[in-house]
């Protein structure tokens, strides 16, 4: 199983310019130096909560609907990186490696839930691919949407680490590891929005 980002994140959920309001820095000396702490410390938030924060494009790769993923009755499959905001295409294999493209009619995509699901409509099931390995691939676009559309708190979360990197360059950050008050205050940011585990 695999997840590739097709499309990247336009933005950073927080800009140059904020970073720099945060550190109390004017001079633009450091700029390339804040700017790749902020995509560090914005990775770091989003492989803690499980989660995406600025809307982009994924692939997840399959062998099989995971029995781990799928709902007590069958008819809903949850997919990773939430918050889901649409699903694009469901390719399944057969054994010979042709891909036929699952009928959106026969599907749709629950962006209400947390995290997102496919359902499959009834009377309709999930298609099993005949391929062995990488036998169902989803294209899925997820995020809380533009930056400006991310939680208050995980961009202050965002701030904070990238703050610390800069202050103590080296330094490995491990939210919520270790009796430092940084480490704490950032991880009380993240708590409520840890994903739940798939």
């Amino acid at each position: 199983m695999s997840l590739q980002i097709l499309t990247p994140p336009g933005a950073e959920p927080v800009s140059l310019s904020e970073a720099k309001t945060w550190l109390r820095l004017s001079h633009d000396s450091e700029d390339a130096l804040i700017g790749n702490l902020i995509h560090a410390a914005r990775e770091t938030v989003e492989i803690k909560i499980g989660r995406s924060l600025v809307t982009r494009r994924y692939r997840e790769t399959l062998d099989s609907w995971a029995p781990s993923r799928l709902s007590a009755c069958g008819t809903a499959f949850a997919l990773r990186a939430p918050p889901l905001l649409s699903v694009e295409q469901v390719e399944i294999f057969a054994r010979d490696g042709t891909a036929e493209i699952w009928d959106p009619a026969e599907w749709r995509a629950d962006t209400a839930a947390d995290p997102g699901r496919l359902i499959a409509r009834a009377p309709f099931g999930f298609p099993q691919p005949g391929r062995r390995a990488g036998g169902i691939e989803i294209e899925f676009t997820a995020g809380y949407g533009p930056p400006e559309a991310v939680p208050a708190a995980l961009k202050e979360a965002i701030l904070r680490l990238a703050a610390l990197a800069y202050v103590e360059p080296g330094a490995p950050i491990e939210p919520g590891r270790g009796p430092t008050p940084a480490a704490a205050a950032i991880h009380a940011l993240l708590k409520p929005y840890r994903a739940a585990r798939l």
